[in-house]
């Protein structure tokens, strides 16, 4: 019986050690891997599931500080800017005398819209222009002539001039907001438009004054000769330019240009720059058309820049 008891015992203890492996080391291998992996997936790009980071050369810039108020411009940077302008154009009459006698001081105005181009303090400056050339009624004598009717006229100018031109000007900044410019403007008009060049003759209670005291009225019809409505007193006149007679233009003979250049040279003035969309300018310069004084404002397209 008791040996029937050892034999029982010894085969259950075999048996025990015969088991399989605890499940637990098994366990602990793989959890050990899991670490492995999620350590690797936190290096790689943090929090697992989260995206990679991105490379220090991959990031983008922060955008451009806008400040309304910081007016510098940057170097090797075009800026644009469109506006208006208005020039008062003055011809002094020591100007006219230099080709006549008589005459007076003329002034006439000039609109337009212009855009700027600016680069490097440089800017360069189409645009189109209106110019108004009336003068009403002005007594004219022929240069180193006698003070008889035959030499005087009377010249009334309603003509008009479209002007397609550019200014080229440099700056020189004087402080944040103000520079001085300096350059030139080239151009070329359109004329349209009467010249009227009417003879004159001697008349006490006509309304044109001469320097010598006598006074002239514009001949309305021919005239006998000497009384300065008459062909005879004038030289190489082909026509009675009696009645308020418009000179006719190039294309059909006459005197009156169809085609008047700007060239003004030089020009100098003021910039000034407040804000980063607005400038405005003074200036004046001596053109063919006489002095000119202006002044124009121009709104700027400059954007903030991501």
């Amino acid at each position: 019986m008791r040996s029937t008891t050892l034999i029982s015992f010894g085969t259950l203890f075999a048996a025990v050690l015969a088991l399989p492996a605890p499940a637990r080391a098994d366990t602990g291998d793989a959890t050990t891997a899991d670490a492995a992996e999620a350590e690797s997936d936190t290096t790689d790009g943090g929090a697992p599931g989260a995206e990679p980071k991105k490379e220090p050369s991959l990031v983008e810039p922060p955008a451009e500080k806008w400040d309304i108020y910081d007016v510098d411009e940057v170097p090797g940077r075009s800026y644009f800017f469109v506006g208006l302008r208005y020039r008062a154009n003055v011809i002094p009459s020591f100007m006219l005398n230099l080709f006549v006698d008589q005459g007076k001081t003329v002034y006439t105005n000039m609109i337009g819209a212009e855009f700027d181009l600016r680069k490097d303090g440089f800017s360069l400056i189409p645009s189109l222009s209106y110019h108004e050339l009336g003068t009403g009624d002005i007594l004219f004598k022929q240069k180193g002539t006698p003070n008889i009717a035959g030499n005087y006229s009377l010249v009334n100018s309603g003509m008009k001039v479209v002007y397609a031109s550019v200014d080229l000007l440099w700056s020189t900044k004087l402080s944040k907001n103000v520079e001085f410019e300096y350059g030139a403007g080239f151009g070329l008009g359109a004329v349209f438009g009467d010249l009227e060049n009417s003879w004159v003759t001697e008349d006490p209670n006509g309304q044109l004054a001469a320097s010598t005291g006598k006074r002239y009225s514009r001949c309305d019809a021919v005239g006998p000769p000497g009384t300065g409505c008459n062909r005879a007193d004038h030289q190489n006149s082909e026509v009675d330019k009696v009645n308020g007679y418009k000179e006719k233009s190039w294309f059909d003979g006459g005197s009156k240009p169809v085609l008047f250049p700007w060239i003004s040279v030089p020009q100098i003035g003021l910039r000034f720059k407040p804000i980063k969309q607005f400038v405005a300018r003074l200036g004046v310069g001596f053109a063919l058309t006489g002095f000119w004084f202006g002044l124009s404002g121009q709104y700027g397209l400059e954007k903030p820049r991501d």
